[in-house]
This record gives C-alpha cells, sequence and structure tokens, in this order.
C-alpha cells in the first residue's frame, strides 16, 4: 500500500487552510461588497436630495420674494386708498358748502369784472376747482384699480408658487428619510466591516476629512452654494450656507476650541465655536444647545439643527458661517465641501 510523501501531506494540509481561509473571508468580502454598494446607493441618494433640495430652496425663496411684494403692494394701496378718502372727503365739503350758500352768481361776476382778462381769469379759477376734484378722484381711482390688479396677480402666483412648494417638500422628506435609513444601515455595516478587519469602529459623522474639519451636521442633509443670494425680497443677502438636514440632528464642532452662546430674533439659538487656530465658526437656528460654554473638541455635538430666529418652522437648517482669523464671514461653501 502506497503511502503519501511528505510533499503530498502538505499539500493537503495547505489546500484545507487555504479552504479554511477562504470560507471565513468570504464573510468579510461579502461584507466588503455590500457597503460598496451601499456607499453607491448612499451617493446617489444624496446627488437626488442635492437635486431636490436646490429646488426646495429655489421655490422657498421664490415665495418669500413674493410675500415681500404683496407686502410692498398691499402698503401702497392703502396709502392710495387714503388718499381716495381725503379727496373724496374734501370734496364733498365743498360740495355741502356750495348746498348751503347761494348758487354762483355769474352774471354778478361778469358785470363785476374791471377788465375782460378779470372776466377770464375769474371763470378759469372756478372752472379748474372742479376740474382739479375730477381729475384727483379719477386718477386715485385708477391707482387703486391697478394696484388691486397687481395685488391678485401676486396672489395667483403666491398660490402656484405654495403648490409646487409643497410637492417639492413632500419629495425632499421622502428622500432624506430614504438617505437616513440607507446611512444608518451603510455606518452598521461599515462598523462590522471595520471590526472583522481589526480596525477601529467609528461612526462616519464626526470624522475629521482631509481637510482637518469635521462636516458640521452629523446626520441626512443637503446644502448647495447660496452665498450672496437674495434674502427678504432683496433686502439683504444671505452670509452664510443653509445646511438642510431634519429637526434634531446633530451638530458637532467642526475643529476644537472654545464656545459661547446667543439668542437674537434673527439668528434664534445660536452658538460661536472659536476655534484654535484663530477661526470663528457660527451656528443659527439651532432647536437646542447639547453643550453652552467651555471647551469642545472636533467632532463633539455641541447642538441641533432646528428653526428658531427668523427660520421657517417647515425649513429646519443649520445657517452655517466660517470667519477665517475672526474677521469677516467668507463663503462657506468650498470648506463644506473640503469636509466631505
Amino acid at each position: 500500500m502506497d503511502h503519501p510523501t511528505s510533499n503530498h501531506r502538505f499539500g493537503i494540509r495547505a489546500a484545507v487552510t487555504l479552504c479554511l481561509v477562504a470560507l471565513m473571508m468570504a464573510p468579510t468580502v461579502a461584507a466588503a461588497a455590500t457597503v460598496k454598494q451601499l456607499q453607491a446607493e448612499l451617493d446617489a441618494l444624496r446627488a437626488d436630495l442635492r437635486d431636490v433640495g436646490q429646488a426646495y430652496d429655489t421655490a422657498y425663496w421664490r415665495l418669500d420674494e413674493t410675500d415681500v411684494r404683496l407686502e410692498a403692494i398691499d402698503a401702497e394701496i392703502a396709502t392710495t386708498e387714503a388718499q381716495l378718502a381725503e379727496t373724496q372727503e374734501a370734496l364733498g365739503d365743498r360740495v355741502n358748502r356750495m348746498y348751503r350758500m347761494d348758487p354762483i352768481d355769474y352774471l354778478g361776476i361778469v358785470l363785476g369784472a374791471t377788465s375782460f382778462q378779470e372776466l377770464v381769469t375769474t371763470l378759469d379759477f372756478i372752472h379748474r376747482i372742479g376740474s382739479a376734484d375730477a381729475d384727483a378722484i379719477a386718477q386715485s381711482k385708477r391707482l387703486a384699480d391697478q394696484l388691486a390688479g397687481q395685488r391678485a396677480s401676486a396672489q395667483k402666483e403666491r398660490k402656484e408658487q405654495a403648490a409646487a412648494f409643497k410637492q417639492l417638500a413632500a419629495e425632499r422628506e421622502k428622500l432624506r428619510g430614504r438617505l437616513s435609513d440607507q446611512q444608518a444601515k451603510y455606518n452598521r455595516l461599515k462598523k462590522e466591516l471595520d471590526q472583522q478587519m481589526g480596525g477601529a469602529a467609528r461612526p462616519v459623522p464626526g470624522v475629521p476629512s482631509k481637510s482637518g474639519m469635521v462636516f458640521p451636521v452629523a446626520g441626512a442633509n443637503y446644502y448647495s452654494d447660496t452665498w450672496g443670494a437674495s434674502r427678504d425680497g432683496g433686502r439683504r443677502s444671505h452670509k452664510g450656507t443653509d445646511i438642510m438636514a431634519s429637526r434634531g440632528t446633530a451638530c458637532v464642532a467642526v475643529l476644537s476650541g472654545t464656545i459661547s452662546t446667543s439668542y437674537s430674533g434673527k439668528g434664534g439659538k445660536s452658538i460661536y465655536l472659536h476655534a484654535s487656530n484663530g477661526w470663528v465658526f457660527y451656528y443659527a437656528h439651532l432647536d437646542g444647545y447639547a453643550v453652552t460654554s467651555g471647551s469642545v473638541q472636533a467632532g463633539q455635538v455641541i447642538g441641533y439643527v432646528g428653526s428658531t430666529g427668523n427660520a421657517s418652522a417647515n425649513a429646519p437648517h443649520l445657517h452655517f458661517e466660517v470667519h477665517p482669523g475672526g474677521g469677516s464671514a467668507v463663503n462657506p461653501y468650498p470648506y463644506l465641501r473640503a469636509m466631505q
């Protein structure tokens, strides 16, 4: 009976070992493929959310500008109506006085005139009093009708925009929910993969990027470059980036430093992060604070997305500003892109 050689036995052991390693690695390889697939789906969802979000932003601020236009038209209508009422009251007083007085003695005017020029001037003056009143009333009525038409047109425009805005809002919320679910699934599988590979398991949000800064919103979000965009119907321009996210989504420190809080009718609950490098970051419209003062580390939760201040309750977001060296605000968009 032949006995296997030592080389043959080694070959069998090696094959068995490779099979065992392959079996052990199979879940890891499968998990890695799943994570890669989820990452692709997540990126696609983010792209969809960004497109819908930009359309939503456009619709939202069109509504804002329409509201401002309506306010201006209403103010003009009120002014015109006041002028019309004043004109009509003055005319009514004159009519009442005319009824109480004797009829105009045109014969007396003719006979009492010392010259033909005086006669013409007097009669022309009497005629102009009546004509001026009639013209003033007619002009006021025309203006009031014109403004009322503008108001009706603006209201119709707002109604149409509101319908489109409502549809976009529903689509945005649906996408944001899908993104949040996908993000949670991705984070869970990524953690499992890190553990299997022996790496440090850490959540995706709150991790410093290549820029050294942490993205300020740790959750499903979207944003676009709105620096300098019209706000309040052109009465002011935007000096930050609005990062749209669900109410209560965590906001984190982009760099280590110290924070202070404030409240205003415009920014609502706000945080100033004075970073260790001398830069200042402003977080506004917060729903609440996780930390109100003292030192914080990069990636630490400091507050939560909300809509306090002059933000719409229907559009919770983080208004984020970057002040290099503590100076004037600059466009945060390129910095935010570098953080991701």
